[in-house]
């Protein structure tokens, strides 16, 4: 595995300021709706996705029927955006950024939220890794073999508990069968490359049965490269920043100025991020049994990844003469850092309908992970989590207007770290939760939706103290419909979230992140409280023949946030970061417009435009919180005719200059990218030939702990094919 670095190019700002005006006038002025897209390729997919019932709820509702701001990535889009990582494949999307620690561990940013904040679940169960609680852990939910991927925006605790409460993220696959299948055999196969990170991935999966009994298997492999850059891998920022350093050392003459030259040229790495290879692999065997009444069935699942960690080198000193035995001195030598990673899970889904007296879903996941930090060839640091998730619904039968579902879920996460570098001790995690959610049909005009969520949490962890507590989650929204082209939708909560065990009891060198943490009780400062969150979301919607738009706005008041905020002190070489509360505000934006330009009864060509933004501030001392995604905007061009599909898109990103203390500002950047694809039918198969970031951009990932070291690939070239049967 080689080096990498990357050289910054400005923007073009003058286009991407038009680009968010268009987009902003169109969202907040036109009176324009989307016309029905041509019935080949995949446009067609983009205009009906709003239609697609979101499994993430309790009912069946699509994203237009929901108060909380939902969105749904699937069909020949997903394909084409499918990355090494589930954070990278949803990284564009609206309100959505990345970690980016490399191309294979990388978990969605929600609003700027991350880590604990953002619930990423497999079939709406948690993933049951240790993906959040670092950056560095790749999570073990892929979505490479997904028929789509929900995306809900904004505080999702009183649907999947106080670990969401930035939002949530949920793979939805085909292993288990709800309904008969409609062939004898069905599935698909994929292929795809990317020439900027090397990678070559296949994937495929294979249903068959009889009317009442249904098999599954699939498989997926992927492997890449270092990632290519366009330049230096520190920013400039961080050069700059370096070079004033290295202006200011002692002078004396003693000869470490020449050595600090020396180091200062190693590090100048240029063309790849060393050590961000990777190899993948997974698959899963499932049995279905279907009735006239439901379904009940049983899945078995593996997934193994061996990838590397960029950023981060272990070094080991050692002892050099001049063959006479009179000198000696130290010589220090560096090792990659490499994560070995094993999840086996068994997933029982079953549902069953009674005659007149609704819905009995149940849901069960039993997870066994562990991952294995090898620092050159030697095991340093082993993370193993045993966990169990289950979930039982009960969807009431309509009383009236009023239609709801009510159940229980509980989890448990046994969690244990074995290594001179565990900063965080071994835990017991336990969660039980009540929750109901109802939806009322007050008129044609007005749908009134409510929910409330009551979980219990325990932490037990060795010779410290424990952390038993209750939180309370409630929320209520709208969807009111104006005229025909209309609709509004708002959604207010008041949100609990517990502490996790890393913010309680961290203690030591974070190694791969290069600080040290410490928890709440390790400062001594006892437990922490429950965030509190005051939160509402309003959403606009309009639609006619040629247009179709939607903008929210969203704010969220935090009581008691939990912050891990840099001191000024340094162990080993390694600054210290403490764990504390504040309370903090976030707001912002999210708007699109899509614009049917024309249209036959071949073909169409419409044009995307859209902006994100989010504010992070912390309401003592107004001082700015971590990490924020800055304000972004694009435009795109798609056109179909028959089953031929071609699209050009921008996407610019803002500078970041409203940091926190200790952290460097981010320059902005502009994602150019450009595809071709065609759609045959009988059989049926989907090509497309896809160049991203082609003007070959310097760009950083402000969410990103790796954003001086560590930038986005170059220019690529992505090759993919899915064949279904």
């Amino acid at each position: 595995m080689n080096t990498m670095d990357l050289m910054y190019t400005p923007p073009q700002r003058r286009v991407a300021a038009c680009v968010a005006t268009a987009c902003l006038g169109l969202g907040l002025g036109s009176s324009a709706g989307i016309a029905v897209a041509a019935e080949n390729g995949e446009e067609y997919n983009e205009h009906t996705i709003d239609e697609v019932v979101v499994t993430g709820v309790p009912l069946e509702r699509t994203v237009k029927e929901l108060a909380q701001p939902t969105e749904i990535v699937g069909g020949e889009d997903l394909t084409k955006k499918q990355a090494a990582s589930l954070g990278e494949t949803l990284s564009h999307e609206l309100g959505v950024s990345s970690t980016y620690f490399g191309p294979v561990a990388s978990r969605p940013v929600i609003r700027g939220q991350s880590g604990e904040r953002i619930r990423v679940l497999s079939n709406g169960l948690d993933s049951m890794d240790a993906s959040a609680l670092s950056e560095d852990h790749a999570t073990s939910v892929d979505g490479i073999l997904a028929e789509r991927v929900e995306i809900i925006r904004g505080p999702a605790t009183l649907l999947y508990g106080s670990g969401a409460a930035g939002g949530l993220v949920n793979v939805v696959d085909n292993r288990i069968i709800e309904e008969s299948l409609a062939e004898p055999i069905e599935g698909f196969v994929t292929l795809g490359t990317d020439s900027a990170t090397g990678k070559e991935a296949l994937a495929g999966e294979v249903a068959f049965g009889t009317d009442r009994i249904g098999l599954h298997l699939d498989y997926f492999s992927r492997d890449t490269d270092d990632v290519e850059i366009p330049g230096y891998a520190e920013s400039a920022a961080l050069r700059a920043m370096e070079e004033d350093d290295h202006d200011h050392d002692d002078g004396d003459g003693d000869g470490d100025d020449h050595d600090e030259d020396h180091e200062h040229e190693e590090e100048e790495a240029y063309g790849k991020i060393e050590n961000t290879a990777s190899e993948t692999k997974g698959g899963a065997a499932a049995v279905t049994f279907v009735g006239d009444n439901g379904f009940f069935g049983v899945a078995y699942s593996e997934y193994d990844s061996v990838y590397g960690v960029p950023g981060h080198h272990h070094h080991h000193e050692e002892e050099e003469g001049d063959g006479d035995g009179d000198e000696m001195h130290d010589e220090e030598e560096e090792e990659n850092v490499n994560i070995d990673l094993e999840q086996s899970r068994i997933d029982v889904r079953g549902e069953y309908r009674f005659a007149a007296a609704g819905k009995l879903r149940m849901k069960y996941a039993r997870n066994d992970y562990e991952h294995v930090e090898l620092e050159g060839g030697d095991i340093g640091t082993i993370f193993e989590t045993t966990g169990t998730d289950m979930r039982v619904e009960y969807e009431h039968p309509a009383f009236g207007d009023v239609e709801g579902a009510f159940g229980f879920q509980y989890k448990d996460i046994e969690f244990d770290a074995i290594g001179d570098e565990a900063f965080v001790p071994p835990s017991d995690t336990t969660q039980t939760s009540l929750f109901v959610f109802e939806d009322w049909q007050l008129n044609d005009r007005w749908n009134l939706q409510g929910s409330a969520r009551f979980e219990q949490q325990s932490i037990d962890a060795p010779d410290l103290p424990k952390y038993d507590d209750d939180a309370f989650g409630v929320s209520v929204g709208f969807v009111r419909a104006i005229g025909n082209d209309y609709s509004l939708a708002l959604n207010l909560s008041r949100t609990e979230r517990h502490p996790n065990s890393t913010e309680l009891f961290a203690d030591g060198a974070h190694i791969a992140a290069q600080r040290i943490e410490r928890g709440s009780v390790t400062q001594g400062n006892g437990m922490l409280d429950k965030e509190t969150s005051s939160n509402v979301d309003l959403t606009l919607r309009g639609e006619s023949d040629r247009v179709e738009w939607s903008v929210t706005g969203f704010l969220n008041d935090i009581d008691d946030y939990v912050l891990l905020a840099p001191s000024d002190v340094f162990e080993d070489e390694l600054q210290v970061f403490n764990y504390t509360q504040t309370d903090a505000r976030l707001y912002g934006f999210e708007a699109e417009a899509r614009i049917e330009l024309f249209e036959n009864s071949n073909g169409h060509l419409h044009t995307r435009l859209f902006t994100d933004y989010v504010r992070g501030k912390e309401q003592n001392g107004g001082g700015n919180l971590p990490r924020i995604t800055p304000l972004r905007y694009g435009i795109g061009l798609h056109y179909t005719y028959g089953g031929f599909g071609a699209a050009v898109d921008a996407m610019f990103s803002s500078e970041q200059d409203d940091i926190a203390e200790n952290e460097l500002p981010t320059d902005s950047y502009t994602l150019l990218s450009a595809e071709l694809s065609y759609m045959l039918d009988g059989p049926q198969m989907f090509v497309f030939l896809r160049g991203t970031n082609l003007t070959d951009e310097d760009a950083r990932q402000h969410t990103s702990p790796l954003k001086d070291i560590a930038p986005l690939p170059g220019r690529s070239l992505q090759l993919g094919l899915r064949y279904d049967f």
